[in-house]
């Protein structure tokens, strides 16, 4: 297979999310292929730290007929993705064709508690519908918790319980699948957890699973968790020689956080739609030293430049920072993968963002062989919170040559 290569469209690194008394991370992309339009989601923020999230924002763009897109005004803060004493954190959008319904997920987390000192509980599942104009706040639904109903009583047992970040996907079926992970207290010494809270960096062991429903999104239920440890994940859609559709999931390696050796991503395939999944044996995707969210996205292989297809169904992209050491994150790359039959291996990436990036997301286009992608960057050379610049977030589209 030859290497990726793609042409970025204009205008290149269009400024999404950024403000001077704010920091933007986590960004959630979705193309809404009925509306003709892109819904970018993040957490705004008082700082790039996890406790220190405000809101949930948005903004959109519309194609127009001469094909460029048109944005939105200033972002959007969703105040229906409130919820008293919590702050919204993780945006997953997905949308239900049938129904022309946007579900939007999010995790709840209890005040400003740091992430390692959260307990059974202090997490909630949540999420909010709109069936138009999302642009306004009138058009979304209040606030459902589900925490109850599609954890129930399991919820004690997880440190923590997040969706994504990053799009959710709708499969041929009409299944619609939430990416989730776990922090298990099972496999954790909770004694020390109790006396010495950072030991969590050392003992609390993450695991990826599906949040999914057969009913457009009326009732919702777990799968089982991977059976290798995992973290932030996607989801894609792809059919094999026989026609025959399976469930790839591209997953964190949280193993990376506590090694100083250099690993490699969780990939793995589900048969039953993302009740479970079996974890892959050929890998070849780097993990950054101390780990990093990606994302993942699957298309027709014919939308693959001349012959590079053809023995194809489905091709799959994903994206994630190529470069850095430690915490750093740099250089965002995307890599092409035209097959995941007959030992297909994962092209060497395309950087579409030099320098301080982070956490990303696909999106497919409307158009044939063309993508876009909402990635998190900065001016600074270090991705520690303590230093350098704020968080912004840009948006470009790109297309397969």
């Amino acid at each position: 297979m030859a290497d990726l290569k793609i042409d970025l469209l204009e205008p290149k690194d269009t400024l999404v999310f950024a403000h001077e008394d704010n920091d933007f991370r986590i960004p959630a992309l979705l193309y809404v292929k009925e509306w003709k339009t892109f819904l970018a989601f993040a957490e705004k923020r008082t700082s790039t730290r996890d406790e220190h999230a405000i809101s949930l924002v948005m903004r959109a763009a519309t194609r127009q007929p001469n094909g460029s897109l048109q944005w939105s005004g200033s972002w959007m803060d969703l105040t229906k993705a409130t919820k008293d004493g919590y702050r919204a954190m993780n945006p997953c959008p997905v949308f239900e064709s049938t129904t022309g319904t946007l579900y939007l997920f999010f995790i709840c987390a209890a005040g400003e508690i740091k992430e390692f000192q959260l307990r059974g509980g202090q997490t909630k599942l949540c999420y909010i519908t709109c069936a138009e104009s999302p642009l306004r706040d009138e058009s979304w639904t209040q606030l459902t918790d589900l925490s109850d109903s599609a954890v129930g009583k399991n919820l004690e047992e997880f440190q923590t319980f997040a969706v994504g970040p990053g799009h959710g996907t709708q499969m041929e079926s009409g299944r619609l699948l939430i990416p989730v992970y776990v922090k298990d207290f099972k496999d954790a010494d909770t004694w020390l957890f109790d006396v010495f809270p950072l030991w969590y960096f050392w003992t609390m062991k993450s695991y990826a699973l599906a949040l999914y429903s057969d009913d457009r999104g009326q009732t919702w239920q777990v799968g089982e968790k991977m059976p290798v440890e995992s973290g932030e994940f996607q989801m894609a859609e792809v059919t094999d020689h026989e026609g025959k559709g399976q469930l790839y999931c591209n997953a964190r390696n949280t193993k990376a956080i506590r090694l100083t050796k250099t690993i490699l991503r969780v990939e793995a395939l589900s048969a039953d739609a993302g009740v479970s999944f079996s974890p892959l044996t050929e890998l070849a995707l780097q993990e950054r030293p101390k780990g990093c969210q990606g994302s993942v996205v699957s298309f027709p292989a014919r939308e693959l430049p001349a012959g590079e297809g053809a023995s194809a169904q489905t091709a799959l992209l994903f994206s994630h920072p190529t470069a850095g050491q430690d915490w750093d994150r740099l250089e965002l790359g995307v890599h092409l993968r035209s097959s995941l039959q007959d030992h297909h291996p994962w092209g060497e990436p395309h950087i579409i963002h030099p320098g301080r990036s982070g956490y990303s997301d696909l999106a497919r286009c409307e158009a044939e062989g063309r993508f876009a992608c909402l990635m998190e960057c900065a001016e600074s050379e270090h991705h520690s919170p303590s230093l350098g610049t704020r968080r912004k977030i840009t948006f470009q589209e790109f297309q397969l040559k």
